[in-house]
């Protein structure tokens, strides 16, 4: 079960998405939804507390509090969840990017674009069920989930896979180099190697700055200069086609 919420203050054009996305559900056979609609941030939010959702359409200009407000909230307790936004405006559509936003809709919603959004996140939500790696360890082969590793550190030629929740699975010694043993992961679009010791998860990237990354729970991984080029232009390209694995 796929829950979704819209978030808008205009009940007519809550309805019209309302209906677009069921009608989309009711074609497809392998998902089916669970539709919430709120008419304020107040109210999303005292819902988000009792059972969070999969996917959020959030209009940006909502009173009291607005969706770049929301999503950012969004993003502290759920790092997996789509926000897709929809507004008039298209001010706040760089610093949707901010939020890692799947998708930036113009009101009003046209409903093929929408069905192409929709199919798009389900192509998502399947890779992601279907992505695991098994890493060779000390204590045997351990299975971890790819859209769960943060980032990927070479220390003293063992391959260290730090996980979104703090944990960490640690490969045995590699015999060839940091790059062939994860050779799997640097064929991920959503992975970079902005330095020769990490492969960097850019879902979890908070600020991309002149020298170094900063994650989401504020650790700092550098960038070398010659790597910098390159590393820059893989992450916008990330952003522009919505932050997607």
């Amino acid at each position: 079960m796929i829950r979704i919420a819209i978030c808008d203050d205009n009940r007519e054009d809550i309805d019209r998405l309302n209906k677009y996305i069921t009608g989309y559900f009711s074609r497809t056979e392998d998902y089916a939804s669970e539709i919430c609609c709120f008419d304020s941030a107040r109210a999303l939010l005292g819902a988000m507390g009792e059972k969070p959702f999969d996917i959020y359409f959030l209009d940006i200009l909502l009173p009291e509090q607005n969706g770049m407000e929301i999503g950012r909230f969004i993003r502290k307790v759920d790092q997996e969840a789509v926000i897709v936004y929809i507004t008039v405006s298209l001010d706040f559509a760089f610093e949707a990017f901010g939020v890692r936003a799947f998708q930036y809709l113009q009101k009003p919603v046209d409903k093929v674009e929408l069905s192409d959004t929709l199919e798009r996140i389900l192509r998502l939500t399947e890779k992601k069920r279907n992505s695991k790696m098994c890493v060779r360890t000390k204590e045997g082969l351990v299975s971890i989930s790819i859209p769960d590793i943060m980032y990927v550190e070479n220390v003293s030629r063992c391959t260290v896979y730090v996980m979104k929740d703090g944990g960490q699975v640690t490969g045995v010694c590699n015999r060839g180099s940091f790059e062939k043993s994860v050779s799997f992961l640097n064929r991920q679009s959503g992975f970079i190697q902005p330095h020769k010791s990490y492969f960097v998860n850019m879902h979890y990237i908070h600020t991309f700055g002149t020298k170094s990354l900063s994650l989401d729970d504020g650790t700092q991984i550098a960038i070398s200069r010659k790597r910098f080029a390159e590393t820059k232009k893989a992450y916008l390209e990330f952003l522009e086609d919505g932050g997607m694995i």
